[in-house]
Formats: C-alpha cells, structure tokens, sequence
C-alpha cells in the first residue's frame, strides 16, 4: 500500500512557530505530529511512503530522510506548491505512485481510524476513489458533502439535495483512491473539492464514495491545522 501524504503546507496559521519549523513537525504528546499520522499508516499496511514538500522542504526530509519504520520514502518536491489534486498529478508524473490504487492523507492529521472500510470501498465498480468522511456539525464552516442512497457524492457545498440524500458529511482529509483519479486532475495548481469533486458532483458520475466513521466508536480523528485544534489533540493523546 503506498500511502501519499501532504506535507507541503505553508503552515501560516501558526506563524512565528512555522518560520523555521514545517508545520509537519511541530510536536503533538512530544513527537512531530506527522510522525503519529505515519505511525498509524503503517500499523494499517503501508510499505512505501510518498511525502510532498514545499515550504523548508530540506528541514523535513531531514527530519523524516529516505525511510521510516523500516519503509522507504520517497519525496515529491514542489515549486510553486500545486495544491491537494496538483500534488497527486505531480506525484504521479514522476512515477512515485504506482499503477494502480494508493491511500492519501493530509499531513496535519492525527487519526487512529482503520482503513479496513475505505480499501474496500475504493474496490466497488465505477468508484475512482472512496474518501473517509464523519458527520459534520458545523456544515456552515466546514464544507458539507452529501451522498445519494448509495453513498456516492452527488453535492459539494450548499443546502441538503432535494432528492433523498444522506449527510453532511465532513471530509476527514484520507482517501483511497485508484490512479484513474488522475484523469481528473487538471495541469499545474488544483484543489481537490474544487476542481476534482465539484465536476463529479455535478456530473452525478458515481465516481466518489463516501464512507462513513463516527468518532470516538471507530477511532480518533483531529484535524490538526490550528493551534487550537493542535491543543485539543494534545490534551485528547495525553487523557488517553
């Protein structure tokens, strides 16, 4: 299982911290957070890691080099950096991704959720990647996704569909996707809900699944890209 894990963030909601530090390595329990987030991806399976890297992209392969618990890892460099779909395309066109199907994971998670789910789904006919998604409580901040009666996304955004639909749903930032994906990726700088789901979206093409967890029965789940959110993963690692 090759897991892609984003780690090319500016990490400017931190700031001064993140002037010398990528955030990807800014301590959680005592461990750069992202060392926790790879720890997990390979008690799940992982045996290559891929990391992008921008901002003192040096600093971090330092920090992580060219193996991690006895995997190797390997880097995607980016200038300018080219957003969470651009980095997939980039990552794929120099050959780091495989010929078939890989995990993806934003670098700013702290997750103990299983995988089990989300490989099986990305195996379903016409699904070109399953994103693992939790119930969202705060559809007015956090983009809300709605998925039909097969849990395939038909909405990125807005109201609830007027059609039976279940949701919203929140985006925990891991999926697992086959390399058609990138068919759908545009040239140069694109994001993935904007220039990936929204088209899907539209088009009712079945191409998403949406699996759902719930927190805290499945696992934990943090997103980790305030300080606020940092400290509340922190105090959730320590309690526990």
């Amino acid at each position: 299982m090759i897991a892609l894990v984003l780690a090319a963030g500016l990490g400017t909601r931190f700031r001064p911290a993140t002037l010398a530090t990528p955030k990807p390595l800014l301590p959680l329990a005592g461990r750069p957070m992202l060392f926790h987030l790879l720890d997990h991806l390979l008690s799940q399976g992982a045996d290559r890691f891929v990391l992008n890297a921008h901002h003192l992209a040096e600093t971090l392969r330092a920090a992580v080099g060219e193996a991690y618990g006895g995997i190797p890892v390997a880097w995607s460099f980016e200038d300018p950096i080219l957003g969470t779909a651009g980095a997939l395309r980039r990552a794929a066109e120099r050959g780091l991704l495989g010929d078939d199907s890989f995990v993806v994971a934003n670098g700013d998670l702290l997750t103990t959720l299983p995988l089990g789910h989300l490989l099986h789904a990305r195996q379903e006919e016409g699904v070109v990647s399953a994103l693992a998604v939790l119930p969202n409580g705060r559809p007015e901040v956090d983009t809300p996704l709605w998925a039909d009666a097969r849990g395939r996304l038909v909405a990125v955004g807005g109201p609830k569909p007027k059609e039976a639909a279940t949701g919203p749903w929140l985006f925990t930032g891991i999926q697992s996707a086959r390399r058609e994906i990138l068919d759908r990726i545009p040239p140069g700088v694109s994001e993935l809900a904007r220039d990936v789901l929204v088209p899907s979206a539209a088009e009712r093409d079945g191409a998403f699944a949406l699996v759902p967890y719930r927190t805290p029965e499945d696992g934990l789940w943090f997103d980790l890209g305030t300080p606020e959110r940092l400290a509340a993963a922190e105090a959730a690692v320590r309690s526990s």
